[in-house]
């Protein structure tokens, strides 16, 4: 309610919930969408998630079709889903407003999975891209789709945030103690909303630095819609200020 107040759009990344407390928060503000998550097909997702997940996630977005809710799924791209993902965006084609993913970043969690071997990223994209020619609900958001694209002379996309990385730029986590990060995937503490202005946060130099990236990119042509991803890049142990995501091919 104090979001709305305040003149936010509001949007969920979650989990399916009745609709009774769907309809709740719409009394509230309806949201601009709502993303909910799949792992993979359904073996492969219930595997991840639990017994019946896939089921319950297909029936959610028939329910926010229906409550005309913008619905949105994501798939974070493993060794283990890569070749699952174009079959099920085929499965999503008239359930879902929008369908995409994105890399894993091995942090926390997600250091017990294996990330997509970066040889064999380029020819995923490709693979991607052409289907999405004839599915509607792929969306394209990885920033090396515009790296694919500048090589084929084709118009760039907006990337993950718009404009590439949008670290410290056009979004920031705020954590419940008031901490703030430049990414909600990997450590990257910028300040705290609970002893500093957000202002004061946004213009510091360590944000700066994040949205500046790495030094590496910075000779790129296209370092301003692409930039790699930082998240991935620290899960691989790179220098996120100095060295290149390790899935650039260019």
């Amino acid at each position: 309610q104090e979001a709305a107040d305040r003149g936010f759009l509001l949007a969920i990344l979650g989990n399916p919930m009745p609709r009774h407390r769907i309809e709740e928060m719409m009394a509230i503000q309806k949201p601009e969408f709502y993303q909910v998550s799949l792992e993979g097909l359904r073996e492969h997702n219930d595997y991840m998630r639990g017994q019946g997940h896939f089921d319950r996630i297909f029936d959610f977005l028939d329910l926010l079709t229906e409550l005309n809710i913008y619905s949105m799924v994501m798939l974070t791209l493993t060794r283990a889903n890569m070749e699952e993902v174009i079959e099920l965006a085929e499965l999503l084609r008239d359930r879902t407003n929008q369908f995409t993913f994105n890399r894993l970043a091995m942090v926390g969690e997600g250091t017990d999975l294996a990330s997509v071997r970066p040889e064999d990223f380029p020819a995923f994209l490709e693979r991607y891209m052409e289907a999405g020619k004839n599915n509607p609900c792929m969306s394209l958001k990885d920033n090396f789709f515009n790296l694919l694209r500048h090589k084929k002379s084709m118009p760039y996309i907006g990337g993950c945030a718009g404009y590439g990385c949008g670290a410290a730029f056009n979004f920031v986590s705020l954590l419940p103690d008031g901490e703030v990060h430049a990414c909600r995937k990997l450590p990257s503490p910028i300040g705290n909303i609970c002893t500093q202005t957000f202002s004061e946060i946004y213009h510091s130099e360590i944000a700066r630095r994040y949205r500046s990236g790495s030094s590496a990119c910075k000779d790129c042509e296209i370092r301003p819609v692409c930039g790699g991803c930082p998240a991935v890049a620290h899960g691989f142990g790179k220098d996120i200020f100095n060295e290149l995501d390790p899935y650039c091919f260019r």
